[in-house]
């Protein structure tokens, strides 16, 4: 696995847990709010999080998605692909809406200040981050990751060796924690649906930047086993400390400033910078909607963007209650389709990638001077391109500039 793939997978992982993790507020209302119950649906989100991440990214490489709508134009109807990418559009402006208070909220808690503040700074940023060009804005996306997994790791710990949980008034107390949603069958499903929706819109774009459709499938499925992982430890551990932190919107920070004040400082900040991932990863998908050109791109991406400052005045904890639900049922029935359509469409996926190994190796010994490159190299290239499902010289020059990417690595690795 290559450093793009591990990049991809830490912007996959970092665009999930903002939307449905990284605050705490999310496991709080969907999970621990069904008590002990609760805690098997955290089970059932992981292994969902594994096996629908990796067809996700895999569907993007296949189509090599540069939006959603280059993916759901291929593998559904006309109505459903209206419906869907409807769906998603929509999702983009309301979880961004959220994400830009929630950012708000979280400098609120921590250090006061009001929550337009911890707002405005989020819509900035984003703005600013946008303008960078793709790969950038993917390693920043992917750059807390690393940072959420190892606090939650400590923070749990700690909770497990200084807690003795009384699981009878855990349980109770958990079961007084509001909920959306009357069971936790709905409300792991509708979770779910929370986060594909909120994530599938930049795992297209993230598996469209990788040709190699197995190696975009396989950084799916990792990043959702660490989503996985990160969803039970975090789940865990709230529940553990239920009693300090059943009132806070960002329960997650509380528990690590129990620790210590330094680590739920530095907790407040990662926080904020996973809650900034996702709300990026929604306002460039959709200004990347609704763009042909760069221009176009950066108008409409300050536009949605400042749109979503104006609508986070509503507050975090409200936008999310009403909110979430919606946008998870929406979640469920896109991945439905999804999961379908790549089921029917598993065995020319097979096929493809065979077509784009080949390329590779032949755009390989073209790009190597101590290769032997002749005519029926050449016809060989030319063939297999023009078999492909993407068009002869977009497949070509993508593969051209990752074969480009991949030797440039080597030689410095060498060196």
């Amino acid at each position: 696995m290559n450093k793009k793939t591990i990049s991809i997978m830490l912007a996959y992982v970092g665009v999930l847990t903002g939307a449905g993790l990284a605050s705490g507020q999310e496991l709080m209302q969907y999970f621990i709010s069904f008590g002990i119950s609760g805690l098997f649906g955290l089970i059932a989100i992981g292994i969902l999080h594994i096996l629908v991440g990796g067809i996700i990214l895999q569907l993007g490489s296949h189509y090599l998605a540069e939006s959603h709508i280059d993916v759901i134009e291929e593998v559904s109807s006309k109505y459903l692909t209206k419906f869907m990418d409807f769906a998603l559009i929509i999702n983009c402006f309301l979880m961004g809406f959220v994400m830009i208070a929630g950012a708000g909220s979280n400098l609120n808690q921590q250090f006061g200040f009001k929550p337009w503040v911890g707002s405005l700074i989020c819509t900035l940023l984003v703005i600013f981050i946008g303008m960078l060009d793709f790969d950038k804005v993917t390693k920043v996306i992917g750059a807390f990751t690393p940072l959420i997994i190892i606090f939650a790791i400590l923070g749990a710990i700690y909770t497990f060796i200084t807690i003795k949980p009384d699981w009878q008034s855990l349980n109770q107390i958990g079961q007084s924690v509001k909920s959306p949603l009357p069971n936790i069958g709905l409300s792991t499903l509708n979770y779910f649906g929370l986060c594909m929706i909120s994530g599938i819109s930049m795992a297209f774009v993230l598996g469209g930047s990788k040709t190699d459709s197995a190696e975009a499938g396989l950084g799916g499925m990792l990043g959702g086993l660490m989503v996985a992982i990160l969803t039970a430890l975090v789940g865990l551990t709230l529940f553990f400390t239920l009693p300090m932190i059943k009132d806070s919107d960002i329960p997650m920070q509380i528990v690590l400033e129990n620790i210590h004040p330094v680590l739920g400082l530095m907790m407040s900040l990662i926080i904020f910078g996973m809650i900034f991932n996702t709300a990026i990863s929604l306002f460039y998908s959709a200004a990347r909607r609704f763009s042909d050109t760069e221009n176009k791109f950066r108008r409409n991406l300050i536009i949605f963007t400042l749109m979503g400052f104006g609508l986070s005045f509503l507050g975090f904890k409200k936008l999310m209650s009403i909110l979430y639900p919606i946008l998870g049922y929406l979640g469920m029935i896109l991945t439905i389709i999804l999961v379908v359509a790549w089921f029917n469409e598993r065995e020319e996926i097979k096929h493809e990638m065979r077509r784009r190994f080949a390329i590779s190796v032949l755009t390989k010994r073209k790009l190597d001077d101590d290769e032997e490159f002749g005519k029926m190299e050449k016809e060989k290239l030319e063939r297999l391109a023009e078999n492909s499902i993407i068009d002869n010289k977009e497949i070509k020059q993508a593969v051209h500039e990752e074969v480009k990417e991949e030797l440039e690595e080597e030689e410095k690795e060498e060196e």
